[in-house]
């Protein structure tokens, strides 16, 4: 008896063990990225590519944090950042549980052909929408309406209105699969709750809004979490229709963009050269480019881990309540 209990304590303790360097391997793949990021962000200008210094750098110094902050122009990049995709997220949320209540509850003729529709939009790339949604927004007019006051179409480019348009109509990044995950979840709350409101004398838009919109918290919270990650992360639609420079992911993208035979990274630390403290360490090789380059990327998902860090619990509750994998 005694040797059958050592072996089950024996078996125990070896899958235990092989749990936890399982969970230790993957989180070191999953945090491989940001850990050589920070460890090269905090190497020294003039220790940079120095076999010695892959993890821990031989002098650890800040001043690429320094020239990065000041060439993302960071603080105002992420005040705007977060204000526009902010808005576009509860304009998508709201779009989209409006829309999956729809699907699933009301019953209308066609209710299947556009739900199709709507799953189509999830197969369908972004990128062959492109040039239909910038003429549309170029030209933009409703029935002919603003031709006839106005004289032209409105010029809705160059701001950030067509892609509240885009997000409060359910063609924003994801639109379907968030129409998608609401539809689902509001398939799997009972009835009789909706059907006593009914009774009681309340309408569709009353009782959505006070009976189901309560108990859909877990759906309205994965979905405004993703559509916030998704749009923050988004450089395509900033720079198609908005392209003022002050989005966070737009401006890493256009720093690393060529810009005849010097990098456009080095042009932008030389203009914001006189607001970079005199004793940081400002080069001019491409190792350089491609570090600062690097630490303005982990500058920008900073506040992705740090929102992460704080709706964590909240989130991954939310997707097991809402359906995003039914």
């Amino acid at each position: 008896m005694t040797r059958t209990k050592l072996l089950k304590n024996g078996q125990a303790i070896g899958f235990g063990l092989f749990r936890y360097l399982l969970i230790i391997c993957l989180a070191y793949m999953i945090l491989y990225p940001l850990l050589r990021m920070f460890a090269e962000g905090i190497a020294h200008p003039h220790t940079i590519g120095m076999v010695g210094s892959i993890w821990i750098p031989p002098i650890i110094s800040f001043d690429n944090f320094m020239v990065a902050f000041t060439v993302m122009n960071f603080i105002p990049s992420l005040i705007f950042t977060v204000s526009i995709i902010s808005l576009m997220m509860v304009l998508q949320t709201f779009n989209a549980a409006l829309a999956g209540y729809a699907f699933a509850r009301l019953r209308f003729r066609g209710s299947g052909i556009l739900f199709g529709l709507v799953i189509l939009t999830i197969v369908v790339p972004t990128q062959t929408l492109m040039l239909p949604q910038f003429v549309l927004f170029r030209n933009f007019d409703i029935f002919g309406i603003f031709n006839l006051i106005l004289g032209e179409p409105l010029n809705l480019l160059g701001e950030p209105t067509a892609m509240f348009l885009m997000a409060g109509l359910g063609q924003g990044i994801a639109g379907g699969m968030f129409i998608y995950i609401f539809r689902q979840f509001f398939r799997g709350l009972p009835k009789e709750l909706e059907e006593a409101a009914h009774v009681d004398g309340a309408g569709v838009i009353r009782t959505f809004f006070t009976i189901v919109i309560p108990m859909a918290k877990p759906a309205v919270l994965t979905v405004a979490t993703l559509s916030f990650i998704w749009n923050y992360n988004d450089s395509f639609f900033p720079q198609l229709f908005h392209p003022t420079g002050q989005y966070l992911r737009a401006r890493i993208t256009a720093l690393n963009a060529p810009s005849g035979g010097t990098s456009t990274m080095q042009l932008a630390i030389g203009i914001v050269r006189s607001n970079i403290p005199r004793d940081a360490v400002v080069l001019s090789t491409p190792a350089y480019d491609a570090v600062i380059l690097t630490v303005c990327t982990l500058l920008s998902i900073l506040p992705l881990v740090v929102i992460f860090l704080i709706i964590q619990k909240q989130f991954v509750e939310g997707v097991e309540r809402s359906g995003i994998v039914g």
